[in-house]
């Protein structure tokens, strides 16, 4: 094996490594971004829950939203059961 050839071994190596550590690190960023997204629904779906309670005009437009936005029947059957459908 000539010096040329254990360079060039040594180089797909560590590109090999380094994409690796790409791939990790996008995975991460990916499941970091579903954690925050699922976090933010929970938090203003809670304060849009309580702030229904407080108030009628509130409620009523979660519902009209409700209506128009949720179209699978398995997700409108289950708030229908749960009153807000």
């Amino acid at each position: 094996m000539s010096a040329t050839d254990s360079k060039l071994g040594t180089l797909l190596q560590k590109k090999a490594a380094l994409e690796a550590r790409i791939a990790a690190e996008q995975s991460k960023a990916k499941k970091r971004a579903r954690t925050e997204d699922t976090r933010l629904k929970v938090i203003i779906g809670a304060a849009l829950i309580a702030n229904a309670e407080l108030h009628p005009e509130t409620r009523a437009g979660i519902v009209e939203v409700l209506k128009k936005a949720v179209t699978a029947p398995r997700d409108r059957e289950f708030l229908a059961r749960k009153g807000w459908l």
